[in-house]
């Protein structure tokens, strides 16, 4: 795994050549240049949240008090970033996580493979999301030697859900990420006010299109009849799960599950 300290002595030494980088290497002009390239509905949907943003914004807010402290008179030529979790030895403590229409914010229409190819060359573990613009299997394949983790928006067609749960074990990733907190979609103003929801137009639902069971769900193809496919897409998508429920998705697949939306201690201890 490279050292991230070290990618700037690519770029000074490509200075040397006068070659600067193409891409900003600060939040803030990353951001604007982001949000000069993206269409506005798409733009929205990836900045925006629910309500007036306050509880989104006073997230955000919560980590400017964290801070680091570094030790002297170590010696750091040699790091070690990699943890222990889930039974395995994972080279980051940081994950990329899971964005559900990351692959129409590129122009090419393939920012998951985009992601992934991020996550091989950094070594960051990848949350792939369900909602995807290419299927599960070519984003692992894109990974490398880079672990990738599964985020299932478990469907309400048991079948299906299977089906996912099965694709995402063969395809090689290292567990299924439970997505507890989407089964119904949050109120989100700046679409609402625009009537824009990306997957209702046919956006980043591959993971579906792909898939064996959801296709013997359609009277045509999605390739002949996409607007039927969506139909059936949002009808199937959002089981409501409970505790009940973890007994039947833990016998569909040995990888571990994760809980993805857990906020309450109570809910954490349980």
């Amino acid at each position: 795994m490279p050292h991230f300290g070290d990618y700037q002595n690519a770029i000074y030494n490509a200075g040397l050549s006068g070659v600067i980088p193409k891409l900003p290497v600060d939040y803030a002009t990353l951001e604007q240049r982001a949000s000069a390239a993206m269409p506005p509905s798409v733009l929205g949907y990836v900045q925006g949240g629910c309500g007036d943003e306050f509880t989104q914004n006073n997230n955000a807010d919560a980590f400017r008090h964290w801070g680091m402290t570094p030790r002297m008179m170590v010696d750091c030529s040699r790091r070690d970033l990699s943890i222990d979790l889930f039974g395995m030895r994972l080279p980051s403590p940081i994950f990329m996580a899971p964005v559900g229409v990351i692959g129409i914010c590129t122009q090419d229409g393939h920012g998951d493979l985009a992601a992934a190819r991020a996550s091989a060359e950094t070594g960051v573990p990848l949350m792939a999301s369900t909602l995807s613009n290419d299927p599960l299997e070519s984003v692992a394949g894109a990974l490398g030697d880079t672990p990738g983790f599964f985020q299932l928006y478990t469907p309400k067609d048991k079948a299906l859900a299977e089906s996912l749960v099965r694709r995402a074990e063969a395809a090689g990733y290292k567990g299924i990420v439970v997505t507890l907190d989407t089964w119904v979609t949050g109120w989100r103003p700046r679409d609402l006010n625009v009537a824009n929801f990306p997957q209702l137009r046919g956006a980043v639902l591959m993971n579906y299109f792909s898939d064996p069971v959801f296709r013997a769900m359609l009277a045509r193809p999605p390739e002949e009849d996409g607007a039927a496919a969506v139909r059936q897409w949002a009808g199937v998508f959002g089981k409501v799960l409970t505790w009940d429920d973890m007994a039947w998705l833990r016998s569909l697949t040995t990888l571990p599950l994760i809980l993805k939306g857990i906020c309450h201690p109570d809910d954490a201890r349980r």
